[in-house]
């Protein structure tokens, strides 16, 4: 396949969801800057040179930078599906990072994690459901600041319930 040039770079920006950087530093006349942020967390970020001091398209290895590091593609005819398809890319891992239902809220997770005490990996496999119901049952289970005016042993308790003194 022919490599690239710059319009259709930028096409392919537009089409797959990049939102174009406008008034970023060192933005000039010949350039265009567009970021990505991916599901996963990454970011992705490519600059469309409209100076290509007369060439149609980049060089083969500077278009492979591009395609593959840029732009997060696992191949190049992915790039050209999208500009014949009309539809974003869909990046190896993507689909497994959708959330089949609502997202758990980030302020959920933050208390499930460092208040409740359950592990990231846990949290992680949970649905926006599921989150609500593990907080209902942390912020209703019994405190530590409770059980300081309980019995302090289950002796303790049945010696109560015996009416047996205790000390």
């Amino acid at each position: 396949m022919a490599a690239a040039g710059a319009k259709e770079l930028q096409r392919f920006c537009v089409i797959d969801g990049w939102t174009e950087l406008r008034g970023a530093r060192g933005v000039g006349r010949d350039h265009l800057f567009f970021v990505k942020e991916l599901p996963d967390g990454r970011t992705l970020r490519t600059k469309v040179s409209h100076g290509t001091h007369g060439k149609d398209s980049y060089s083969r290895g500077l278009w492979k930078h591009i395609w593959s590091e840029q732009l997060g593609l696992a191949a190049e005819s992915e790039f050209w599906a999208v500009l014949k398809l009309h539809r974003p890319a869909q990046r190896q891992g993507e689909a497994e990072l959708q959330p089949a239902g609502p997202a758990v809220p980030g302020w959920l997770v933050q208390r499930l994690i460092h208040t409740a005490g359950l592990r990231e990996d846990e949290v992680a496999k949970l649905s926006a459901e599921e989150a609500e119901e593990r907080w209902l049952e942390f912020q209703t289970r019994p405190q530590l600041s409770d059980l300081a005016s309980a019995p302090a042993s289950a002796q303790a308790l049945d010696d109560r319930a015996y009416g047996l003194a205790v000390g």
